[in-house]
């Protein structure tokens, strides 16, 4: 794993700081994958391995969970696109549930004025399990933003900007199979309290299918990034 971290700090440092030349250049990368294949990980560690290497706070991950519905929107039916309060809440982390829309306008905001001034994107509080507004800052010296999610390479509208409009400069897929993602993801459910029967059941019901969609689309990616179990390294 220190080998894939090390190459791809490498690719994206060099992009950014010796693509054109000069030192201007300004780098976007998607980094995609299915729940469990440990992109969220992947976005972490490369981030904190450049700056650590450039001795400098150069680089920021980008998370697509801040852009969550927040479970109140789900349950009254906001703006009237969740008319089953039950489906919309049961399938919370399908693409229906993020504000796409949102997401890939302050995704395209940050790259066009994010080098002459700060850009704040929402984060997912784990303690609320609803968005954090403002919670990450794009600054403006970030010459390397790692925009992180598992729908950031669909083909659908709006996600399709992203990559199809020349957003990201480069896009990685955390190529993992879904049935070792979902073992993974079984794992997470079991930790927080839940029986094994349950967090099958949870798995295959929503993250499954959320896997399986991401899974189809993986060749748009310019990289297929190994992935690694962070729990058996």
């Amino acid at each position: 794993m220190d080998a894939v971290l090390d190459s791809l700090a490498a690719r994206v440092v060099a992009a950014a700081f010796f693509g054109d030349g000069d030192g201007d250049a300004r780098v976007f990368v998607g980094i995609a994958g299915s729940p469990g294949s440990g992109k969220s990980t992947l976005a972490r560690l490369t981030r904190d391995r450049v700056n650590a290497a450039a001795g400098n706070d150069v680089c920021v991950v980008f998370p697509m969970d801040g852009f969550h519905y927040s479970m109140n929107d789900l349950l009254t039916n906001k703006d009237g696109l969740f008319p089953d309060a039950d489906v919309a809440v049961k399938r919370r982390g399908s693409p229906f549930t993020f504000d796409a829309e949102a997401f890939t306008a302050r995704v395209k905001k940050a790259k066009a004025e994010g080098s002459s001034e700060d850009v704040l994107a929402p984060a997912f509080c784990h303690q609320t399990h609803d968005p954090e507004e403002d919670a990450i800052v794009i600054k403006a010296k970030h010459k390397i933003v790692l925009v992180e999610g598992n729908y950031v390479l669909l083909p659908d509208e709006p996600w399709c900007a992203l990559k199809d409009l020349n957003v990201l400069d480069e896009s990685w897929f955390v190529d993992v199979p879904v049935d070792e993602a979902m073992r993974r993801v079984e794992r997470r459910h079991v930790a927080v309290g839940r029986t094994p029967a349950e967090a099958k059941l949870r798995a295959d019901s929503n993250d499954r299918l959320n896997g399986e969609l991401v899974w189809k689309h993986k060749g748009r990616a310019d990289v297929l990034v190994p992935s690694y179990d962070m729990d058996d390294v």
